[in-house]
């Protein structure tokens, strides 16, 4: 091997890259703390640009941690040096299969629905007052209430996505631990491509196509209440703001695995939250704000059969798409995870079967 003709090494960075590249693993031996963190930097500029780890438990490895984008260090004997410098602290090296499998799995998922569905829902609530615009002669007479446009992200959707980022576990513990080709899913950010993106985003935009134009076709010029009156704007804002809250909320409730009564809590919660805010906030049951637009507003939407019955259908259309996608995916191009929570799921069929079965049996005996 000869260097390149400017007199440096560089030739000899790419051979050595494309050996790397050739091998499953290499070994490096008695490096010196700064080539260390060159290896690191020359795997992590290569042009796949992988994410890179590194894990230390000495004061030679505090330059190797630094480089890399994800920085492991080891409580050892060789002191706290890396430790102090790293993004993650472990006591044995034993600990990394967990904190790597198991939690790094888990926020993945957790973060990618995050961001993805804080997009989601926000299309699903500002697209509708977009599309209002042009029926309003763009005089910025908003859809929703004061208050709604207020309390949406802060109570209305907040702590069900809040939960979940914090607690989700699409597949078990024990199977991630047990089986490693289940991070094969979730790798090369496979959860946060583009792809995805626009699929959240074009479900966002249809969801709020639905919602507005739903609304407005299936109750524009007819009598809605038993004296004859029509709905007005603020009841029409209303009725589309009640089928909103209910969509992203039961959006996210397919989406969750891993139920515990805290996402019950939250999720139902939030969606009685927003009907006793706004009985509350319509002077049903504080009299005292009878004197703003909102008094009596949700008790006449509530108090007409044609707006439940829209109500509901406007929620399975806004639904359904996602769940016929996720049924057809599920059956033609299931994922390593969607094959173990079906395996997962037939097992606990079969306990209960077989439980069945023995207490069948012990009481014919």
């Amino acid at each position: 091997m000869k260097p390149g003709e400017d007199g440096n090494s560089t030739s000899y960075k790419d051979i050595f890259l494309e050996i790397c590249r050739q091998c499953s693993g290499v070994l490096c031996c008695r490096m010196a703390p700064l080539q260390k963190a060159q290896i690191v930097k020359l795997i992590k500029v290569s042009k796949e640009h992988p994410i890179t780890l590194a894990i230390g438990d000495g004061a030679n490895d505090v330059s190797m941690i630094l480089e890399a984008h994800v920085g492991i260090g080891i409580l050892g004997k060789e002191g706290r040096q890396a430790a102090r410098n790293s993004d993650y602290c472990i006591p044995k090296f034993k600990h990394l299969k967990k904190l790597l499998l198991v939690h790094g799995h888990y926020y993945y998922i957790r973060i990618a629905e995050l961001v993805q569905y804080f997009f989601y829902k926000n299309v699903c609530f500002i697209f509708p007052q977009f599309l209002y615009q042009f029926f309003c002669g763009f005089s910025q007479q908003p859809l929703y209430d004061a208050a709604y446009l207020t309390l949406y992200n802060i109570s209305f959707t907040s702590l069900p996505i809040l939960l979940y980022s914090l607690m989700e576990q699409h597949v078990s513990v024990d199977a991630l631990k047990r089986d490693p080709t289940l991070y094969r899913d979730i790798a090369k950010n496979a959860l946060l491509r583009w792809k995805l993106f626009l699929y959240w985003t074009f479900l966002g935009v249809f969801d709020a196509v639905a919602f507005f134009f739903g609304a407005y076709f299936l109750f524009d010029h007819s009598a809605m209440t038993s004296n004859g009156k029509v709905f007005g704007n603020w009841t029409f804002g209303t009725l589309v703001f009640t089928v909103l809250v209910f969509t992203v909320t039961l959006k996210l409730a397919l989406d969750t695995h891993h139920w515990t009564w805290m996402n019950h809590l939250v999720i139902w919660g939030s969606l009685v939250f927003y009907i006793i805010f706004s009985l509350l906030w319509g002077g049903v049951i504080w009299p005292f704000l009878n004197y703003q637009t909102m008094y009596y507003v949700f008790m006449q939407m509530l108090s007409t059969g044609p707006a439940w019955l829209g109500i509901t259908l406007l929620l399975t259309v806004s639904l359904l798409p996602d769940v016929v996608k996720k049924v057809i995916c599920r059956q033609l191009w299931p994922t390593a995870a969607d094959k173990v929570q079906e395996m997962l799921r037939d097992k606990a069929g079969n306990v209960t079967i077989g439980s069945e079965n023995n207490v069948q049996t012990l009481l014919e005996a």
